[in-house]
């Protein structure tokens, strides 16, 4: 008998995680699968969750936001390639379901559970963390800072609940206002780019955020990390930055300059602010990022799969 196991935040989507994962139980149950569940109980949980689980599993469902799923795929360890992951999206950004096209109501989330097929998918990795959308440094770094010490006042944490896209906005403002971060210097594959930067995105694929995207030509199966690095520091950049993202365009040149690689080293003289997939992560004056191209396995719809496998084998 095939065996799953069901991982929920129960915090996620004001508590709707509970509700769902019973669901997804159910459907699992309906198809002869043996499912246990588990509640993850804060940062760290799921990777411990994930790693028991790895031992005795042949499918791992998540039903949490990016950092939840980001976690057991990282308890998963070198299990990663042969268990499966199954989404359901309870977070705020949903930024992988958005990507492989999981719907985010739940009725579509367990018809993919139900009737979707694994697919490969890069992960990428900064100084050995894994991360499987995103790493941020410089401004939106300094916004989910701001915004994660916002969240554990009282006040801020019942206003993310209430609205946590304007949260975001008023973090992101007074991110603006602070001390620009500074200077970065990048090498791409060992190529040392020829000016100094303020900012840098690091994409393992399309989507940033809400279903804006970064790098519009990005993919999660090409082997590659995209880069969007801003070369001012200034509210006129950042919005022309975000405008493009909105529209899922190419950022214009005079504000950034994109490129891709498998293996990017960003440095500074002082330390500069740094997210993964959304969470803060601290200061640091250098950091390595690299790609493992189908390190992971994620259920997405029948309908993703085929057309991803034409974009593959260069049928469409």
């Amino acid at each position: 008998m095939r065996r799953a196991t069901v991982l929920y935040n129960p915090a996620a989507g004001v508590g709707r995680a509970l509700p769902v994962s019973e669901r997804a139980c159910r459907v699992l149950a309906s198809r002869g699968v043996a499912v246990e569940r588990h509640p993850t109980t804060g940062p760290g949980s799921a990777t411990a969750l994930a790693r028991s689980a790895s031992r005795e599993t042949d499918l791992l469902v998540v039903a949490g936001g990016d950092g939840s799923i980001r976690e057991a795929l990282t308890g998963l360890g070198t299990c990663a390639p042969r268990i499966p992951i199954a989404v359901i999206p309870c977070g705020n950004a949903n930024v992988l379901a958005r990507e492989l096209g999981i719907p985010l109501a739940a009725g579509g989330a367990l018809d993919v559970l139900a009737h979707g097929v694994p697919r490969a998918v890069d992960v990428g990795c900064a100084d050995g963390e894994l991360f499987l959308a995103m790493v941020g440094i410089g401004w939106d770094a300094r916004t989910t800072a701001d915004l994660a010490a916002l969240r554990q006042t009282r006040l801020g944490a019942r206003w993310y609940a209430a609205w946590a896209d304007s949260a975001y906005f008023a973090c992101g403002l007074a991110a603006l206002l602070t001390r620009p971060p500074p200077p970065l210097t990048i090498a791409a594959d060992g190529r040392r780019l020829e000016r100094r930067y303020r900012a840098a995105i690091i994409a393992n694929h399309a989507t940033y955020g809400k279903g804006w995207s970064m790098a519009p030509s990005a993919r999660f199966d090409d082997g590659l990390i995209h880069y969007q690095a801003r070369k001012h520091f200034g509210a006129p950049f950042v919005a022309i930055q975000l405008l493009a993202a909105m529209l899922r365009r190419p950022v214009p040149g005079f504000v950034s300059d994109g490129g891709t690689g498998t293996h990017l080293v960003i440095r500074a003289e002082r330390p500069f602010p740094v997210h993964v997939d959304g969470d803060f992560r601290g200061f640091e004056t250098a950091l390595a990022l690299g790609v493992r191209p189908a390190a992971a396995r994620v259920v997405v719809p029948v309908e993703l799969a085929r057309v991803a496998e034409l974009q593959r084998t260069g049928g469409l």
